[in-house]
């Protein structure tokens, strides 16, 4: 099915007393959003869990009667930014009639008032502009989670480093702005994915030594890329997750069997080069178990310098 573009016109509006909407709801031909906002059922099931989330956002701003700006958490989510964890319960919105923070059934109101050029439309929504959002997100989330984010918006050119810093600047009386100045110093354009860049702050958390990201093997049969290389030990490491293998937009016309046969001979090619002594992988699962990537690392011989930094890895 083809659908329109993400934004209010795929919304059903209703008033409170409207009894066809409210019995199309009851039918389970319509999913509600928010008071008076649904969505047709099909839509909703054919729209994987970011563009859902969007459409939540562009339906509860759509009932609040004073205009505000996206920000934070949900502006991140309206740019594409991804985040560790689950989707927060509440959309942030900065109100410049808000004369306190406040929090409501829906919404999470933060007061002030944005210049125009930190404000951008999205969706329909008036929404913090990305470099502005992606700050906003690294002085509150985690230094994990604000990395992911950051590492992607620099690699699709949302911002720039520099663009970054000036926002920084922008707010020198913010006592959050070490962490995250910290989160910006650590964000790379070259890491590829969300896991990609949650293994790399897992590898600093826990002490190892910074590999080069995205390396390039060249020779006569061709270029190969890997995640991860470690040139004075001669690893390679790679983050493996199964999107590769379950997108058919990512597989194009091979089947996932074709798929892992190809990453195989791939990775056989890789090892019989001369200055590659090691070969590791890992998952999700390996990234966010306590300990589990650290055992993987030292294992295959990654040299580790400061197991204590381990302690940190929620900052």
């Amino acid at each position: 099915m083809s659908l329109p573009p993400l934004g209010p016109e795929l919304l059903v509006h209703s008033a409170f007393d409207d009894t066809a909407v409210r019995r199309a709801h009851s039918r389970g031909e319509l999913v509600r959003l928010a008071p008076g906002r649904y969505v047709r059922a099909d839509v909703w099931s054919s729209l994987g869990a970011a563009d859902r989330e969007i459409l939540r956002i562009v339906a509860v701003v759509s009932c609040l009667r004073t205009p505000v700006v996206v920000s934070h958490a949900s502006a991140a989510a309206l740019w594409g930014l991804p985040r560790l964890g689950p989707a927060p319960k509440l959309v942030d919105v900065i109100d410049p009639a808000a004369t306190a923070a406040w929090n409501g059934r829906y919404v999470r109101h933060h007061r002030g008032e944005l210049p125009e050029h930190d404000v951008r439309s999205r969706y329909g929504l008036d929404v913090t502009a990305p470099a502005r959002t992606a700050i906003d997100v690294a002085r509150q989330a985690t230094f994990r989670s604000a990395v992911t984010g950051l590492d992607h918006g620099l690699r699709v050119g949302l911002f720039t480093r520099d663009d970054l810093v000036a926002r920084l600047v922008a707010d020198p009386a913010d006592s959050r702005r070490v962490k995250a100045r910290r989160a910006v110093d650590f964000a790379d354009p070259r890491a590829d994915s969300p896991g990609e860049s949650l293994s790399r702050v897992v590898m600093q958390e826990t002490g190892f030594e910074s590999p080069e990201l995205q390396w390039s093997f060249r020779s006569r049969g061709g270029r190969a890329d890997v995640d991860f290389w470690w040139p004075g030990v001669g690893i390679v490491g790679e983050f493996d997750g199964e999107v590769k293998y379950r997108d058919r937009s990512l597989r194009g016309d091979r089947s996932a069997e074709q798929v892992v046969i190809d990453e195989k001979n791939r990775e056989n090619r890789i090892r019989a080069r001369p200055e590659v002594r090691g070969f590791m992988r890992w998952t999700w699962r390996d990234a966010v178990t306590p300990g589990a990537l650290e055992r993987l690392l030292r294992a295959a011989g990654v040299p580790q310098t400061n197991r204590r930094l381990y302690v940190k890895r929620a900052n």
